[in-house]
């Protein structure tokens, strides 16, 4: 009697919690293909600096360039790119964020009319065809935190990309900038896969739960689904494994890709919840009551790649010698690792750290494993041991993803605490990447299971493309045989309701 009970509501639960999300569901794995390739767009600060002419070493020096603040202010950032077509300094302090033509000297002026035009310049130099001056938020800057910025302007160029960017009134912050083939391949791919309708996503916390709720619906309505299945897979073993007890055409179809994709359907849904909620606390390894007294690692993936400026004379290589020799420069900061000053410099499409303590020459900064040790003591545990080595293949915590080529050779930290930390520092990037087993187990809920973020398969890019080409493939179609299923029966209610009125 309970096993009847069981079996019909999983069967009522599935039947009906389809009517309502499979279309959903054929809509996000659809779009999941395109994804593959194709993300929302963005204004790529990248692609604007692209288009700025270089820097030139005729340039003041850093002592004329300081002598702009007040006495004995020592700025924490420093950053020389060009601003308006000129080369400025910014220099930030606290309390204080000033802007230096290098030209002059003279303070960078104020937002204008006449600025915004040199803004507009430096994304696109075609024609302005059309503005608009939005009041409320649309599909291509969507998100709630753009209210308070309204209105804000949208530009139309006439050019053959049909460039579009936008540009908020009160400072001329560029925060949008598409053309027609991302607007296009976004409304295929990131718009549906993340629900990102202008409608629902202005509104933050709406837009979370929707996505919440019926990702988790779903993930129980696959499950029922797969409960149903197998029992009727299992009785009817006996006729073969491919044997397909149902007679219409569409329920077979529905029944087999369910038993093939029913298990990928399932975590790709769950894989969905768990890229919008935080790892749950039961799921998280506890501290050991007895003998811990370690503390607990911040499970923090990424460190910065530079740190505050140092004080002036701290770089000893002049900042123009770097421009010189690694010219085209489009931009240099002023950086440091713990005490040690470099450069960062920006050029078209890479980036080159020069130590700024060298007056020899142009040396790449990079960190040596005393750095990486001395760091690597102040991250782990008190007291805790640990082994270093600059490792030159991927392992399981530190390997290749599709997007995101982890570079090689690392130092790689592994400590013996009860979090099993793992530390990746980059020598020539300063990347730092921390491991331990809460990010191991969130990034398999969500990075294994969602976008394949496994080593075997990312390690192989192709067999990656094929796995989930397929998979994406096939829930897609489990997914239209339920939508199938759902039209046939939504027609039959009606046809029922047109006899009752007949009568």
């Amino acid at each position: 009697m309970i096993i009847k009970m069981t079996s019909k509501f999983f069967r009522t639960f599935h039947k009906v919690s389809g009517l309502l999300l499979s279309l959903l569901f054929l809509m996000w794995f659809l779009s999941g293909i395109t994804m593959i390739w194709h993300s929302f767009p963005k204004a790529s600060q990248e692609y604007r600096m692209m288009r700025q002419d270089p820097l030139t070493e005729n340039l003041p020096s850093l002592e004329e360039i300081l002598s702009v603040l007040p006495n004995d202010t020592q700025p924490s950032t420093i950053t020389i790119q060009r601003r308006y077509g000129r080369p400025a300094a910014t220099l930030g302090a606290k309390g204080l964020n000033v802007e230096y033509y290098l030209d002059s000297l003279a303070q960078v002026e104020a937002f204008s009319e006449g600025t915004r035009e040199k803004i507009i310049a430096e994304w696109c130099t075609a024609p302005v065809a059309k503005i608009d001056t939005l009041w409320k938020v649309d599909q291509w800057i969507p998100f709630e935190r753009w209210k308070k910025e309204m209105p804000i302007y949208r530009y139309h160029f006439d050019d053959p990309q049909k460039h579009q960017l936008y540009m908020t009134s009160k400072d001329g912050r560029v925060i949008q900038f598409t053309d027609k083939d991302e607007r296009f391949w976004a409304w295929l791919g990131a718009i549906p896969h993340w629900v990102y309708f202008t409608l629902l996503r202005q509104h933050q916390t709406a837009w979370t739960k929707f996505v919440i709720w019926s990702a988790s619906i779903g993930c129980v309505m696959c499950l029922c689904g797969f409960f149903v299945a197998i029992p009727v897979w299992w009785k009817q073993r006996k006729n073969g494994l491919m044997h397909n007890p149902y007679k219409k055409r569409w329920h077979r179809w529905h029944y087999a890709s369910g038993l093939i994709f029913g298990l990928f359907a399932i975590t790709f849904a769950f894989s969905g919840v768990m890229s919008m909620t935080d790892l749950p606390q039961w799921l998280k390894k506890q501290k050991p009551k007895e003998g811990g007294r370690q503390e607990r690692v911040t499970p923090g993936r990424r460190g910065m790649s530079g740190g505050k400026a140092l004080p002036a004379g701290t770089y000893l290589l002049d900042y123009r010698k770097a421009i010189a020799g690694c010219a085209p420069v489009k931009a240099i900061s002023f950086e440091s690792w713990k005490d040690k000053p470099y450069y960062k410099v920006t050029c078209n499409g890479s980036v080159k750290l020069v130590d700024a303590s060298d007056t020899s020459g142009i040396r790449t900064f990079v960190l040596t494993q005393q750095m990486v040790e001395a760091d690597a003591v102040q991250r782990l545990p008190k007291n805790s041991s640990y082994s270093l080595e600059l490792i030159n293949e991927y392992d399981k915590d530190y390997f290749a993803r599709k997007k995101e080529r982890a570079p090689l050779p690392v130092y790689r930290v592994i400590a013996d605490d009860y979090m099993n930390t793992r530390l990746y520092y980059n020598p020539n990037t300063l990347q730092v990447k921390q491991v331990n087993d809460d990010t191991r187990t969130r990034s398999f809920l969500y990075g294994g299971l969602h976008r394949l973020d496994i080593k075997f398969l990312t390690d192989r890019p192709a067999l990656w493309h094929i796995v989930m080409l397929s998979l994406l493939t096939g829930g897609a179609f489990l997914s239209f045989t339920g939508v199938v299923l759902t039209i046939k029966y939504i027609k039959r209610q009606f046809n029922i309701t047109d006899k009752t009125n007949k009568r």
